[in-house]
């Protein structure tokens, strides 16, 4: 059976090497395809990225009870420069990578994963393992806009698929994290 540390630290990992890959992907748009919808009724690339990294940073937050280091841009239109948002976003990626370096106790991966959190946007409380996977799912749902977006006027996606990343690991597991038959 997989142990609970190696399995919440990966999940953690997984979206930051998927979201590292989809800011390269996005980086390489014109400013002008990152700014202006890419297809009729449909938000930017910008606003997509946007939403996805404010979700980041506020799992971050909830599952860190901490705060991310960030501040609020100084204006709504910060964000215009894709510079700027990477930026920012790299910070999340690291401090998401942190709590992932602090899940490999077994100890303390247990006690932070029984702990609750209470989502705003949900009105509910979640142990924090549900939240994990919660910022996972969120990220992938908007990287699947971002890609379907890009994907229309011929930009390629980046692959972000949870089995990629487990085949760039190397996985299969280990012997010690390999399900029990």
């Amino acid at each position: 059976m997989i142990r609970l540390e190696t399995y919440l630290a990966t999940h953690l990992r997984y979206t930051v090497w998927a979201t590292r890959r989809t800011l390269a992907a996005v980086g390489g748009l014109s400013k002008e395809e990152y700014l202006h919808s890419l297809a009729a009724g449909c938000a930017s690339v910008r606003d997509i990225l946007e939403q996805m990294f404010r979700a980041d940073w506020d799992w971050y937050e909830l599952l860190a009870g901490e705060p991310s280091g960030l501040s609020e841009p100084p204006d709504p239109e910060y964000y215009i420069e894709f510079g700027h948002l990477e930026t920012d976003y790299h910070v999340i990626l690291a401090r998401y990578e942190q709590l992932a370096s602090f899940l490999h106790d077994p100890e303390l991966a247990t006690y932070f994963a029984q702990s609750q959190v209470y989502v705003p946007w949900l009105g509910a409380r979640l142990p924090k393992w549900q939240g994990v996977l919660g910022a996972v799912n969120q990220a992938a749902h908007f990287r699947g806009q971002l890609f379907g977006l890009m994907r229309q006027p011929g930009h390629q996606s980046a692959q972000t698929a949870l089995a990629d990343y487990f085949a760039e690991l190397g996985w299969p597991l280990s012997r010690a994290d390999r399900p029990e038959k």
